[in-house]
């Protein structure tokens, strides 16, 4: 065998087909829910063969991951046709949660998808991946030969307080998947922060109030998330700043007197009207190439915001001695402006910021939908 053929650059190699339940690779000699109870855990027509990226989310309750879902859903969507592409749900599970869940809440009633309840409810209709299929794309297998690969990506949800430790220990086992996805995406809601709270207080009219006593604090959920990956296991956590136009809202909170800021104080005010930051911009349009040296500088940006924001505990455990986690950091908002009240969208509509980035960033790494419009595999 050739260097050319033992050596196949990613970002053209057919990807692994895996359990959609489980993240899994298959194979032959493999036993998964999938294969072995099939009635059960049923496989969208023609899986065989197909690439699979698999997305898992998490993160505390009231984090906005149901909300993260039901816009970036029809992102990917505009982004698999702008580059040729069709996007459609891979089985008809997918294509009614999708729809009754979070679609007709969001855009038909212009509320806020209800909270996901505990995966220990049998029902619950986290338990059912989302499939989606991204087109047909053309890839080059073990043998260097150019092929035709269908390829879906895989989206799993889990409730916040499955996170918490009154339930984490029953959730445990349900929740391997974890370990195999190609990527974590972790929600961090800024406004569990108590300094960032008190600011926005009287600002946002649907600002919650802090608990105290919360038993699934970020850090419990974070800390609890990377117990179940194992040695060995090499997802990237894409560790998300979720709900950043309410950071955005910081620019008008009046910090004249404090302008340079202290040596324990951060000016907010000052660091959101920073407009040449990454996190100011949005990332480039669905019809051009994902910039890595634009995401690269994003990273480092939210990093330091986090380090203002005292999240150490989490920088602190991703960055833990002994232990290789890859992680990238993100700023996303999925609907632009903070809710009018509770339940309600704002009337000025939905303008989502940067919620693409984690997708595009591993969509990046296997060459797709990358914005060529000279892309082979773009079939029509």
């Amino acid at each position: 065998m050739t260097n050319t053929q033992t050596h196949i650059d990613r970002r053209t190699a057919l990807l692994p087909t895996r359990c959609p339940y489980t993240f899994q690779i298959m194979g032959e000699n493999t036993d998964l829910p999938c294969q072995t109870n099939p009635e059960r855990y049923p496989l969208p027509d023609g899986w065989a063969g197909t690439g699979t990226l698999t997305f898992a989310m998490a993160g505390a309750r009231a984090s906005g991951k149901s909300l993260y879902i039901a816009v970036v859903v029809k992102l990917l969507e505009q982004l698999v046709e702008n580059n040729g592409f069709v996007f459609e749900p891979a089985d008809d599970p997918t294509r009614d949660i999708y729809r009754e869940q979070f679609e007709e809440p969001l855009f038909e009633q212009m509320g806020l998808p209800a909270p996901t309840s505990t995966g220990e409810n049998e029902g619950a209709y986290q338990n059912q991946p989302l499939i989606f299929r991204i087109g047909t794309h053309l890839r080059t297998d073990v043998n260097g030969e150019r092929v035709y690969q269908p390829i879906n990506v895989v989206i799993r949800d889990v409730a916040g307080e499955d996170f918490a430790q009154d339930h984490f220990p029953n959730m445990r086992e349900r929740m391997r998947f974890f370990r195999f996805a190609d990527e974590i995406i972790f929600m961090f809601d800024p406004v569990r922060v108590p300094e960032i709270n008190n600011l926005l207080e009287g600002a946002i009219p649907s600002l919650p109030k802090l608990d105290t006593h919360d038993t699934e604090d970020p850090a419990t959920v974070l800390s609890n998330l990377l117990s179940l990956i194992e040695p060995g296991d090499d997802p990237l956590i894409a560790l998300m700043l979720a709900k950043f136009d309410t950071m955005q809202e910081l620019a008008k909170v009046d910090q004249a007197d404090m302008y340079y800021g202290s040596e324990d104080k951060v000016n907010w005010q000052r660091v959101m009207n920073n407009f040449g930051a990454g996190f100011r911009r949005e990332s480039g349009d669905v019809s051009q190439p994902y910039s890595l040296p634009n995401g690269e500088l994003l990273h480092h940006e939210v990093l330091s915001l986090l380090r203002c924001l005292d999240a150490m505990a989490f920088l602190n455990r991703l960055n833990e001695p002994g232990r290789r986690l890859r992680y990238r950091c993100f700023a996303v908002s999925a609907l632009g402006t903070p809710p009018e009240t509770g339940s309600s969208v704002s009337r000025s509509g939905i303008a989502p910021f940067r919620c693409l980035d984690p997708f595009r960033y591993v969509l990046a790494q296997w060459g797709l939908l990358n914005g060529d419009p000279t892309d082979p595999g773009a079939l029509g």
